[in-house]
């Protein structure tokens, strides 16, 4: 049985563990350290990789870890963490009872990364979304064929002689793209932020290029990479002569305001959640036969699944399941 509060909380029945929690809970498995905080739970549990990753942004008194395709007991269920392509260290979940089997995904990629590797896909009897881009005309371009464009933005920009300054999130495509870029040999001067968290993916054993750091005078012939948090840090409104892109799966929907909210000149479609074509790969592998998704969609994108057969429970109501 799952059990789902009010708050669209997910709870696995019989037990303590709850996906993805937003609020304090006894137990919470954390499907990626792609968040912006944590709630203080009394335990959490993830792959040794996101817990690596999350670092200071663990306040549970008690962090258990568990590594991909190491099964173990919880209760009367059989647990066990599988990839999701995310990121590094990002998992899905796998529940299973008396031959019957739940995967809470919480968000994946299909579309192979350099740092996340390739998601594995299982047959189940309830499959769990956490949608982040719910609609069907969320379909992204292949990853590699926009790091090509955002290489060319850069050589634009020097051939202008402008700084070309790439903000994006510094967890999990940043480090894709670095290592993108690093092969073509590009220079780069990394924020702070960006760099900690480069090293904690070389910790990982994840080879990374080369970098400077973001704290060096001049940057002729380099592409500064920024969180997109920093913006409006000195060390982009300082720059006099600068060409800015901004790295957001939503500017797929809408280009144009991503650019006037980050105030830069060009915007690139780079995400590492799924896309509505990715979603349609997994269902057609996984073949659940119940779907229950959360978060951010909208009607067309559970419509367009039902149209497609699928029997799809869409959490805008409070309601409780009995599934296992």
């Amino acid at each position: 049985m799952l059990e789902i509060s009010s708050s669209y909380e997910i709870k696995l029945s019989g037990t303590d563990i709850y996906f993805d929690s937003r609020r304090a809970v006894p137990l919470s498995f954390v499907s990626s350290a792609n968040v912006d905080k944590l709630p203080r739970s009394e335990k959490i549990i993830a792959t040794p990789e996101t817990l690596k990753l999350l670092g200071k942004k663990v306040k549970s008194p008690a962090v258990l870890h568990s590594s991909y395709g190491k099964p173990f007991a919880l209760g009367n269920y059989s647990i066990e963490f599988i990839p999701s392509g995310q990121m590094l260290g990002a998992a899905q979940i796998v529940v299973e009872k008396n031959g019957r089997r739940i995967i809470y995904v919480g968000g994946f990629k299909l579309k192979n990364t350099a740092t996340a590797g390739y998601a594995e896909l299982r047959r189940c009897d309830t499959l769990i979304l956490d949608c982040v881009y719910g609609t069907p005309k969320f379909i992204f371009p292949n990853p590699k064929a926009v790091m090509e464009s955002i290489f060319e933005f850069i050589n634009g920009s020097l051939f202008e002689d402008k700084t070309p300054v790439i903000l994006v999130n510094p967890m999990g495509k940043a480090q894709d793209m670095i290592i993108f870029l690093g092969e073509r040999n590009v220079e780069m001067s990394l924020h702070p932020v960006m760099a900690k968290t480069l090293r904690l993916y070389e910790e990982l054993g994840v080879k990374i290029p080369s970098y400077g750091g973001i704290r060096r005078k001049h940057f002729s012939n380099q592409v500064i990479i920024v969180p997109l948090s920093y913006r409006n840090s000195a060390v982009v409104e300082n720059l006099k002569r600068k060409k800015i892109a901004v790295v957001s799966g939503r500017s797929m929907e809408n280009g144009a305001l991503i650019r006037s909210a980050f105030r830069a000149e060009v915007a690139f479609p780079l995400s590492n959640h799924w896309g509505y074509d990715e979603i349609s790969e997994y269902l057609d592998i996984s073949r659940p036969k119940n779907i229950i998704i959360r978060k951010n969609f909208s009607d067309s994108f559970t419509n367009k699944l039902k149209e497609d057969g699928w029997n799809v429970t869409a959490l805008k109501e409070p309601k409780q399941l009995t599934l296992l």
